[in-house]
């Protein structure tokens, strides 16, 4: 039941229902206060991580996304999902006016010809963690220290995610 509900449409695919849920995170971040710290700091060392690796992600797209035949933000079914919102919100960063998709048949509204317009620290983390094969073989020719700081930045990124979130429900529940 919860699958078909998850894939049937975009979480907040509506206007109405992405600017509520944004309020009322806003609310919840703003009335817990200095109860909020811990996810906040749990925030700011995911962003830490994240800004670590978008040199080598940037790199990777500049050599294989603009001659890409079947580029993946054309077909790729993703949307910002709680912990990406929650990310935003907790880190002060601009929200984006609307959900990627507002309907599943949808391209993301945030790309473009020339790549994804939103900043790379607002897009979901779906899209800064998927490497395409070509670009998983562009990778293999790096060093190894380079590929190992990757999968270890990756990794650490979503336990992170997964803390912050555990941590936010715990402080307003």
């Amino acid at each position: 039941m919860w699958k078909d509900f998850y894939t049937d449409q975009p979480l907040w695919g509506a206007t109405a229902t992405w600017k509520t849920v944004n309020r009322n995170l806003e609310y919840l971040i703003r009335h817990h206060g200095s109860k909020m710290d811990r996810a906040v700091a749990l925030a700011r060392d995911v962003q830490v991580r994240l800004e670590s690796i978008f040199f080598l992600l940037d790199d990777l797209c500049a050599v294989t996304c603009p001659w890409c035949p079947d580029q993946c933000c054309l077909v790729a079914k993703v949307w910002i999902d709680f912990k990406d919102l929650l990310f935003l919100h907790l880190n002060g960063h601009q929200i984006p006016p609307a959900q990627l998709l507002s309907d599943l048949k949808e391209t993301c509204r945030y790309w473009s010809p020339r790549g994804c317009i939103l900043p790379r620290i607002v897009r979901p983390w779906v899209c800064t963690w998927y490497v395409c094969p070509t670009q998983k073989s562009n990778l293999r020719q790096k060093p190894k220290s380079v590929q190992d700081q990757l999968i270890r930045a990756v990794q650490a990124i979503k336990t992170g995610r997964k803390e912050m979130e555990t941590e936010f429900i715990r402080t307003v529940s």
